[in-house]
């Protein structure tokens, strides 16, 4: 088994598009009255332009040659808040590994990644949201040692 943590580069966009059906899927089963059954693919522009940010970090997993995962982070510099002192933070918006693919230990070392970047850049912490019906992602990221910060809640009506 031969596993590969790399920054992305123009054409993976392409490469991670099953992996991003997979995500589609799982969101829309979980709430399908917030997400549709179709993923948010990158097109080629706005997947350069996103590599060309230098506070964007795009990673790709590959298994023995073929994508298995990927993620994504934006480094956010919190300066002159009206309430946080300053600080900055490693958002991580998707880690994605392929189904088939799971508790192999390449999330884990995607995750990793990105800690490295994110003390790399001083940064008071990292990041992210998991929605509530994700048991998956929130044993995974619990592992990791991530801990609830905050907790945002929702009374769905009748409209």
């Amino acid at each position: 088994m031969n596993l590969n943590i790399r920054r992305a580069k123009i054409g993976d966009n392409i490469l991670i598009r099953p992996l991003q059906d997979e995500i589609a899927a799982l969101h829309h089963e979980g709430r399908p009255d917030l997400f549709k059954t179709q993923a948010r693919w990158y097109n080629d522009d706005v997947f350069e332009k996103m590599l060309s940010d230098p506070k964007q970090y795009i990673f790709i997993a590959e298994l023995d040659g073929e994508v298995t995962g990927y993620a994504f982070a934006v480094l956010r510099e919190i300066r002159g808040h009206s309430t946080y002192i300053d600080f900055n933070s490693l958002y991580i918006d998707d880690i994605c590994v392929a189904k088939e693919h799971r508790r192999k230990g390449i999330g884990k070392l995607l995750f990793e990644q990105l800690e490295t970047i994110a003390k790399a850049h001083n940064c008071h912490d990292i990041e992210l949201g998991v929605y509530a019906f994700n048991s998956d992602a929130l044993a995974f990221y619990s592992g990791l040692g991530m801990k609830v910060r905050t907790l945002r809640m929702e009374k769905r009506l009748d409209i």
